[in-house]
């Protein structure tokens, strides 16, 4: 790849981060010997699929693009790509983000110091709640969006944006409720989704949502009852525990007592 096609493809990173953009970069740290002078190259992979740059050649980009897709994970890493009678290629993943955004369905009482604290953690926080005494901007100051409006149709209508960088967190009032939201944001790409409850109302909302089809796989994505263990009782307290859970969940910890490393 010649200069002029590395400051394009800065220039489309310029764009990307300046939009918002969540992408992926790829670049080749390592190759065999008699391909070195491929190290540099980048891959640029976009949201919607499309891609920009060339890794070594066609079959190496394509194998690439699989490998993406294989490793969602949140944190740069690297892989190792190994092709039969080439060789070994190293690769770094890494992408850019804006910050992390969350969904909370729901505006009651716990509602009110999670979007508090996942303010302070520098979210872009949505709220919904159809009751316009809870669904206001003086209830949640740190909300970036507040929406008064019935929950099944903003689950089910695309009105928020969910992706992996979205912290979905459902804590509505009712069964009913919480039934419609996690039915809804099942099928998107959330990177976090809970949903509040006691085990009993989890049991009774998962057996009937297998009982419409939905796989054990797509329900074990939910954190339910939602939350550490931290011993958590007033609503203060049980936010703490859910954005804890939020953060590790996104930057990859295991959740535990430093201490116990």
């Amino acid at each position: 790849m010649v200069g002029g096609d590395y400051l394009n493809q800065f220039q489309r990173l310029l764009e990307a981060s300046r939009q918002g953009m969540l992408v992926s970069i790829v670049t080749l740290v390592a190759t065999p010997e008699s391909e070195a002078s491929h190290v540099g190259q980048m891959l640029i992979l976009y949201p919607d699929g499309t891609t920009n740059g060339c890794m070594v050649d066609e079959e190496i980009t394509r194998r690439v693009i699989e490998a993406s897709k294989k490793n969602q994970t949140k944190r740069p890493f690297l892989y190792e790509l190994f092709i039969e009678d080439r060789g070994t290629y190293t690769l770094f993943f890494d992408g850019l983000t804006n910050n992390y955004e969350a969904v909370v369905f729901g505006g009651g009482h716990i509602s009110q110091p999670l979007v508090e604290i996942l303010g302070l953690l520098d979210f872009k926080v949505t709220v919904v709640d159809d009751r316009p005494q809870f669904a206001n901007a003086q209830r949640f100051p740190k909300a970036q969006q507040v929406y008064c409006a019935d929950f099944a149709a903003i689950a089910a209508a695309g009105t928020v944006q969910i992706n992996r960088h979205t912290a979905v967190i459902i804590i509505t009032r009712g069964h009913q409720h919480d039934l419609d939201c996690l039915r809804a944001m099942l099928n998107t790409e959330a990177g976090y989704l809970g949903m509040i409850g006691s085990r009993r109302r989890i049991i009774g909302v998962f057996d009937l949502l297998r009982s419409e089809g939905v796989s054990e796989d797509s329900l074990a994505q939910v954190k339910a009852p939602i939350g550490l263990d931290i011993g958590a009782q007033t609503p203060a307290e049980i936010a703490v525990s859910i954005a804890g859970e939020i953060i590790a969940v996104f930057r990859g910890g295991a959740g535990r007592s430093l201490s116990q490393r």
